[in-house]
């Protein structure tokens, strides 16, 4: 059986982009390696002339040979962009502009095509002097022109530099994983819980619409690697409170959100009212419509049963537990899980993007009693 972990890689392709040559570097090191060509010599007797039109032709061939390549290096770091996930392709509107991304890779395109074409005229050129001298201002003319070409790129490419660097520090989601994205108020129990329930240590990671790291973890079962996702300074207040540019960023969500796991916390510890905690949930059920929302009461060592009873029934929280007795999170586990080898069995979002033929008898619960460790 082939594990997912293993499948093509699926998180933020703008950590695949390595490094963009700035335009006044790609310049520098084409016209330094070319002057330090040396004239070849030739095994069969060739005049004067002929050794000096080769030679500046290889200089032609060099410098263009070397731009050329500098901009392909560019341009082929980008095979992805024309398929970019959603969610990737809203981050990438928000922090830049996809579109122009495109726009600059086909310039850069076109501008290597047209840095051979220059190659090409100026080596017919060659071919038409005998004299030395008009050969060395066809070579100098031809680096004029391509330097000068190459040159109206420098803003395209900074561009390309900026935007690539502030992409990069998108946390690297895997779209292809069922992910569970924990929501609420904050100091709610998010973080702890994602801790909590991965097979591994969760990561933390900078997310460039809020001051505050996002902690995420997986958790495996069997084939499956469930995508575990805590979204402090997201999905922690009103909508209402929001700025375009976070009201989009939490919208891009959507994209990757197979679950959303909604905590409430009613004890004396709650940074926000209940109130406010319900129109929280509201606004999330309201922006996510299509995506299953698992109603939790946390923290419920810090309450009375009264206050458990009297919690569930007015909020209708499906399961009710504590990170100070992590057995009370095994029946909310097993629901995730539940819910994952379904989506995976029944989703075609599963199915298409893994190429993977899941059988029921693999999703069937096992019979052996799950050993959960934490």
């Amino acid at each position: 059986m082939v594990s997912l972990s293993k499948q093509r890689y699926s998180g933020n392709p703008f950590r695949r982009v390595s490094y963009i040559s700035p335009i006044d570097e790609i310049l520098s090191i084409a016209f330094k390696q070319t002057a330090n060509l040396r004239m070849k010599s030739s095994k069969r007797r060739i005049s004067r002339v002929e050794k000096i039109s080769n030679f500046e032709r290889e200089k032609i061939s060099s410098l263009t040979l070397i731009i050329s390549q500098k901009l392909e290096r560019i341009i082929s770091q980008f095979p992805w962009i024309e398929n970019l996930h959603p969610f990737y392709g809203e981050i990438c509107d928000l922090l830049g502009n996809i579109d122009e991304i495109r726009r600059i890779l086909g310039r850069l395109g076109g501008i290597e095509k047209q840095i051979k074409e220059l190659e090409r005229d100026h080596i017919a050129r060659l071919k038409e002097t005998d004299h030395p001298k008009e050969m060395a201002e066809i070579r100098n003319q031809a680096n004029g022109r391509m330097a000068s070409m190459v040159k109206k790129a420098r803003g395209d490419v900074n561009y390309l530099i900026r935007v690539i660097k502030k992409l990069k520090t998108v946390p690297d989601f895997n779209v292809d994983y069922p992910t569970v994205v924990i929501a609420g108020a904050p100091n709610v129990g998010k973080s702890s819980l994602v801790r909590e329930i991965s097979t591994g240590k969760p990561e933390v990671a900078e997310y460039p619409f809020t001051t505050k790291e996002i902690v995420f973890g997986h958790r495996d079962i069997g084939i499956i690697n469930i995508q575990i996702v805590d979204t402090p300074g997201l999905l922690d207040r009103p909508f209402r409170e929001r700025n375009l540019i976070e009201k989009q960023s939490i919208l891009s969500i959507r994209h990757i959100s197979d679950i959303i796991l909604f905590m409430f916390d009613i004890s004396k510890d709650a940074t926000i009212s209940l109130e406010e905690q319900f129109n929280l949930f509201e606004d999330i059920e309201r922006e996510f419509p299509n995506v299953p929302i698992i109603r939790v009461l946390n923290k419920i060592d810090l309450l009375s049963e009264e206050e458990i009873t009297e919690g569930k029934s007015n909020l209708k929280t499906q399961f009710q537990i504590t990170m100070m007795d992590v057995k009370s999170l095994k029946p909310l586990i097993e629901e995730i899980e539940n819910i994952v080898k379904s989506s995976v069995l029944q989703t075609e979002k599963f199915k298409e993007i893994l190429k993977l033929t899941i059988s029921d008898e693999f999703l069937q619960p096992e019979e052996e009693k799950i050993d959960y460790k934490f």
